[in-house]
């Protein structure tokens, strides 16, 4: 009984993985995730990866050189009314240190 149930519980798992894996995208393109924003960043993707982050809304991006690098500062609202500024690095879409 113990392995007839087993062997019941293996086939239900199968079968729902297998359901689950036709409905995944079997287009997706480089550069459609958010892990695979091109670099160096441009204005708009330093916005957009920040916006998609955040979840907020951005106001205003700025660009500065600092030490060589090129730094986006990207000031957001968010829903709860607070701004909030971020920055990435141009060169590694991280923030800077």
């Amino acid at each position: 009984m113990y392995k007839l149930r087993y062997l019941f519980t293996t086939l239900l798992l199968m079968l729902s993985f297998s359901v689950f894996s036709a409905h995944l995208a079997d287009d997706i393109e480089p550069g459609d995730s958010v892990n695979e924003i091109q670099l160096p960043l441009t204005e708009s993707s330093a916005a957009e990866l920040i916006r998609i982050e955040s979840k907020g809304k951005i106001l205003s991006v700025d660009k500065k050189d600092v030490e060589e690098k090129t730094i986006f500062r990207i000031k957001v609202l968010h829903n709860n009314g607070k701004i909030k500024m971020y920055q990435l690095d141009r060169a590694t879409g991280h923030a800077p240190h």
